[in-house]
C-alpha cells in the first residue's frame, strides 16, 4: 500500500525537534527497510524556529550498495511524510550545494541522538538558499553556451536541452522567493522567468533556438548582478 500524500493527512502541529525525532525513531524499521541508515533533521525544526507553515528538512544516509536512486529516494520521502503528517524535503549529503553545505551540516541533528542540541549561529531564512539555486541555474545556462557560435548552438540539440532545463529550473525556483522579496527587487523579472518555465515545460509548438541563444548569452548575464546582490545583501534584509 502506498503512503498517503501529505495533503490528505491531518496537519501535524508539533514541530519541536524532540517530537519529530521521536516519530522518526518509532518509524525507523520502515525507512531502514528502504536502505536508509541515518536520518538527520536540519533547518528551522533543528534550530527550534519552525512555525506552523514549515516543511521538515531531512538529510538521509543510505547504505553502500543499496541501489538507492531518485525513485527510491521519493519512496523514502513518502514514508517520512506519512510518519510526520507534513510535507518533507529529503536530501542526501552528496547532493548538497557547496555554498549551503556548511550551514546545513551545522544544523543537522541525528534523530537517534536527540535531545543533544545542534550548534547554530544564524537565523537566515531558507529563501536565501533558493537565490543560490537561481544563480547556479543561470550560470550553467551561460556556461553551456560559452565558446559556441549561434549557428553551432542551433545545431547542438544536446546543449539546447541543457540550457532549456536550466531555464525551467530558474522559473520554478522563483516560486520559493517570498513575494515581499520579489517586490523589493523589481529589476529581476520574476513573473517573466516563471512564464519562460511554463513555455519550456509545455512546449506545444516549439521554441526558437535563436531566442534561447540570445537569452543565454545576453539576457541572463544582464540579470546576474541583481541576483548576486540579493544573495550578498545584509543579513537583516534576508528575513
Amino acid at each position: 500500500m502506498s503512503p498517503a500524500p501529505p495533503e490528505t493527512l491531518p496537519l501535524f502541529p508539533d514541530l519541536r525537534l524532540s517530537t519529530v525525532a521521536a516519530l522518526l525513531r518509532e518509524g525507523a524499521p520502515r525507512w531502514q527497510a528502504l536502505g536508509v541508515t541515518r536520518v538527520r533533521v536540519f533547518g528551522s525544526v533543528a534550530r527550534g524556529e519552525a512555525d506552523s507553515s514549515a516543511d521538515i528538512d531531512l538529510l538521509v544516509d543510505v547504505a553502500a550498495g543499496a541501489g538507492v536512486g531518485l525513485l527510491a529516494l521519493m519512496r523514502v520521502k513518502a514514508v517520512m511524510e506519512e510518519l510526520l503528517g507534513r510535507r518533507v524535503d529529503v536530501l542526501t549529503e552528496g547532493g548538497l550545494k557547496p555554498p549551503l553545505r556548511g550551514e546545513i551540516l551545522a544544523d543537522a541533528v541525528d534523530v537517534m541522538q536527540v535531545p543533544v542540541p545542534a550548534p547554530h549561529s544564524h537565523r537566515d531564512k531558507r529563501w536565501r538558499w533558493r537565490v543560490f539555486d537561481l544563480l547556479t541555474a543561470l550560470d550553467r545556462a551561460v556556461a553551456y553556451t560559452s565558446g559556441l557560435s549561434m549557428m553551432a548552438f542551433v545545431a547542438d540539440e544536446r546543449t539546447r536541452d541543457a540550457v532549456l532545463r536550466n531555464l525551467a529550473q530558474l522559473g520554478e525556483t522563483t516560486k520559493f522567493i517570498p513575494q515581499s522579496v520579489q517586490d523589493r527587487t523589481p529589476t529581476v523579472p520574476w513573473a517573466l522567468l516563471r512564464d519562460i518555465r511554463n513555455m519550456v515545460a509545455h512546449d506545444y509548438f516549439g521554441i526558437d533556438p535563436v531566442l534561447i541563444w540570445h537569452t543565454a548569452r545576453m539576457e541572463l548575464p544582464a540579470l546576474r548582478p541583481a541576483l548576486q546582490a540579493l544573495a550578498d545583501g545584509p543579513l537583516e534584509d534576508r528575513f
